[in-house]
């Protein structure tokens, strides 16, 4: 594998397009097709790789070698507000979190206002407007855009073990309703909010809402709820203080 093969490999793991990768390292689109050119590649320059570094986290010495790990290391992120920061662990073993797990960079790291907290037991009837606190995570981990993403603070013990009170979870905004069946959502029902599996059942015209605890029972939800019942986004990530 040659530098141009690592580049490659590098923005396919990026997940992002040339155009966009060329602007925010302050590079025209032209210069980073010719450093991917199959038949006779260029180099990019001593600028440029310190650009990609200084934007992206990625280790130079493996772009130039491949030798090391392709991200420089770091935390997985972070609790912002209040008096006190405080570190987070992922736990949800989401591919994109997973292939980051070991090499996130701080250079590129968000902010998503924690928007109140969902019920994990009894639905809550809303999330506040305003943010309690914000959670700084690697931009990397999330696979869209960034304005389909909310977090929310877990309130209750229904998704237990893995999912605990206190945790954080990243909701995803899914247009494709069909590709949510058998997954953790963040659900609006006529009670409120609430996070649980999610199953369909075409033929009965029903929505199975099931909690991880056994103990907790399930909420099944008739066609005549369904007028109220609203699938937020699906669980893309969760994080635990740590």
């Amino acid at each position: 594998m040659d530098m141009k093969d690592r580049l490659v490999a590098f923005l396919n793991v990026l997940g992002i397009k040339k155009s966009e990768f060329a602007k925010a390292i302050e590079v025209t689109q032209g210069n980073v097709s010719d450093w991917v050119n199959r038949i006779k590649p260029s180099k990019p320059s001593p600028p440029a790789m310190a650009r990609i570094n200084e934007v992206y986290g990625l280790n130079l010495n493996w772009l130039i070698t491949g030798k090391g790990e392709m991200f420089i290391s770091g935390s997985d992120g972070k609790l912002v507000g209040g008096k006190n920061e405080q570190g987070v662990s992922e736990l949800s073993g989401n591919g994109f979190a997973r292939k980051y797990k070991l090499n996130p960079f701080e250079s590129r790291n968000i902010t998503l206002p924690i928007y109140g907290e969902i019920a994990a037991g009894d639905p809550i009837e809303s999330h506040d407007k305003e943010p309690m606190k914000y959670i700084e995570i690697p931009r990397a981990y999330l696979s869209d855009q960034e304005k389909s993403y909310c977090a929310l603070r877990v309130n209750g013990n229904s998704m237990t073990p893995r999912i605990s009170d206190g945790d954080i979870v990243i909701i995803h905004e899914t247009p494709d309703m069909g590709k949510l069946d058998g997954k953790i959502c963040a659900c609006q029902t006529p009670d409120g909010i609430t996070l649980k599996k999610v199953q369909f059942n075409p033929e009965k015209k029903r929505v199975i809402l099931r909690p991880l605890n056994q103990e907790f029972d399930v909420i099944i939800l008739d066609e005549y709820e369904l007028e109220t019942f609203r699938i937020l986004g699906e669980m893309a990530l969760l994080f635990r203080v740590v």
